[in-house]
């Protein structure tokens, strides 16, 4: 397919975020789950020692932070689920909030860059200068034939993993994404929800990776996403296209009171919020509502997240219920600014 500009400002909707991450480990450490508590803070006082030459990057040690300031961090991404349960990890994120350095979680680094929209290349070559300036003065775990030795032997290789986020409406309403996910596997990649594995797509978004890292190089990895990318967000675009000549008045009607909804509630509870917010970004994407920036739209709903949301309103401690009022009135207040109906 010939991408013309106004396809490629579609594809920019549907990428939502680009994440290269790297798997590494100290050869002459044990993998973290055989590891002892000295030996745990050797590795994170090295990584602190080694970051030093780089970028600030703030620390945060997974012993001393709270409960709602780990989930906050994993809100952002830049930290996992299984970092959290470490009470001997560390993480390193730098002012910006795109770069970390997981420490102690399933291996003994896990460095990340994250970026908005479709950018693999800049994302592989931002960490990847961090991975050099880390390699050059520290001796990683390398084999000649295995690559990268893992805690995992999924990760062994490369031990790099490519993702993207990506909006996919279309694909969900006429059930192609579930016929695909065979193929997809059998090629080496794997579908999940927005914060990984075992959690659950909300809104139409979906984390898109490759699970082969041996015999494969970083470029065949990269080489292999953005192709895979453009083909699933041709398929969108077809589906798409669909909807609006197969069930224009329906999806209209959906968007539209999704909109309605938000815009005039008293209690919203994230989940409902996610759920109508997809069908506004599908609203936006088809037409019948417009934004002037849907990077806007992106950090609003990121802004909305339950933990972050919390500790940005100062509700530490509030009730669920007492959160969900407060959802209710932001919306009201922001979404009309950020979106609207259009009128033909």
């Amino acid at each position: 397919m010939a991408w013309k500009d106004e396809d490629l400002r579609i594809i920019e909707s549907m990428v939502i975020s680009t994440r290269i991450r790297l798997a590494r480990n100290f050869a002459s450490y044990p993998f973290p789950q055989k590891m002892d508590d000295a030996q745990a803070e050797d590795i994170v006082y090295l990584v602190e020692q080694g970051l030093k030459n780089l970028d600030n990057f703030k620390k945060y040690d997974m012993r001393a932070l709270s409960e709602e300031e780990a989930m906050s961090l994993q809100e952002k991404y830049l930290i996992s689920p299984a970092l959290i349960r470490s009470k001997r990890g560390a993480a390193f994120v730098d002012e910006e909030n795109v770069t970390s350095i997981m420490v102690n979680e399933e291996d003994h680094l896990r460095e990340q860059y994250i970026c908005k929209g479709f950018n693999l290349c800049k994302a592989y070559e931002r960490i990847s200068a961090i991975d050099d300036e880390l390699g050059r003065q520290f001796d990683f775990a390398f084999d000649e034939k295995l690559g990268y030795l893992t805690a995992c032997p999924s990760n062994l290789g490369t031990g790099m993993r490519a993702s993207v986020m990506m909006f996919l409406p279309g694909l969900v309403w006429n059930g192609e994404l579930k016929k695909i996910l065979p193929t997809l596997k059998k090629g080496g990649l794997t579908v999940r929800g927005e914060f990984g594995e075992g959690t659950s797509a909300e809104g139409y978004v979906y984390q898109i990776s490759n699970e082969r890292t041996l015999g494969m190089s970083e470029g065949d990895i990269l080489e292999q996403m953005e192709e895979v990318t453009y083909n699933l967000c041709e398929l969108e675009i077809r589906a798409r296209e669909d909807m609006l000549q197969t069930a224009k008045p329906e999806i209209k009607d959906r968007c539209l009171r999704s909109y309605g909804t938000l815009t005039n509630c008293g209690i919203l509870s994230q989940k409902e919020f996610l759920t109508k917010m997809g069908d506004v970004k599908l609203g936006i994407m088809l037409g019948f509502l417009e934004t002037d920036e849907m990077t806007d739209i992106q950090d609003f709903i990121d802004g909305m997240r339950p933990t972050v949301f919390k500790m940005s309103n100062g509700l530490q401690g509030a009730t669920q219920k007492e959160c969900d009022i407060v959802r209710a009135e932001t919306v009201y207040r922001v979404l009309p600014e950020l979106v609207r109906v259009v009128r033909k």
